[in-house]
Order: C-alpha cells, then sequence, then structure tokens
C-alpha cells in the first residue's frame, strides 16, 4: 500500500497540543483496532506488545468493515517475534498512518496467536 509521508511540521505525533488515545492491543485473531470516524486518518504514534502461540506472525493493515476485509491494503511487513518478547515501535513521530475513512486491524497467524499490548495514535 501507499503510505503518506507526515513531516514534522505537521506530524500529529509529535505535535503537542494534538490529542493522543491508547488502546488495548488483546488480539488472539484478526481484528479492529480503532475504528474509522468521519474523514480522519489514524496516525499510529507507536505500540509496545507481547505474543504468545506457536509460531505468532501479525501485521498492521486497513480498510473498512468490522475486520478492514474491505479494501484491506497491509502497512506494516509481517511481524515475526519469537514468543514471549516484547515488541516496541515507537520512533518518536508517526510510525504508520491510514488514509482517511480506514480503520486500522491487525491480522495475526500462527497456532493460537495472541498479541497482548498496548498502541498510541492520534485521530484527524
Amino acid at each position: 500500500g501507499t503510505q503518506r509521508v507526515v513531516n514534522a511540521n505537521n506530524d500529529p505525533c509529535q505535535t503537542s497540543g494534538t490529542a493522543k488515545s491508547s488502546v488495548v492491543l488483546n488480539v488472539t485473531t484478526s481484528a479492529q483496532v480503532i475504528a474509522a470516524s468521519g474523514a480522519t486518518s489514524i496516525y499510529v504514534c507507536g505500540f509496545n506488545a507481547t505474543v504468545g502461540g506457536t509460531a505468532p506472525t501479525y501485521k498492521f493493515h486497513y480498510g473498512t468493515g468490522a475486520v478492514c476485509a474491505t479494501g484491506s491494503t497491509d502497512i506494516t511487513g509481517t511481524y515475526l517475534p519469537l514468543v514471549g518478547s516484547q515488541n516496541t515501535y515507537a520512533p518518536g513521530m508517526s510510525a504508520f498512518s491510514t488514509p482517511a475513512s480506514q480503520a486500522l486491524c491487525i491480522t495475526t497467524g500462527g497456532t493460537s496467536p495472541s498479541v497482548q499490548g498496548v498502541l498510541t495514535y492520534a485521530q484527524q
């Protein structure tokens, strides 16, 4: 998919006046993480997660519908973490974003996968 480039002058993750929110990651199957809200975009500022299961994988994507099935487009590659490892991605700026009017979802793979943690974002 195509990602929008955000520069430091207008990056909502770097702007002190922009409200940030967090959502709990408690995922064992493909799921919507953040719902679409009107014509806003979702800017992921960072996430921290641990994983469980056998050969667990996960990736973030956007689209519409309950699990972003309509127009589903990957925003990240597939993460292949070690079971029990902590995955942190917090670059101090927007890590990735969705186009306007799209939800953010996560897809899991492997046997009995589990992704637990927190994701911080701005939506505007």
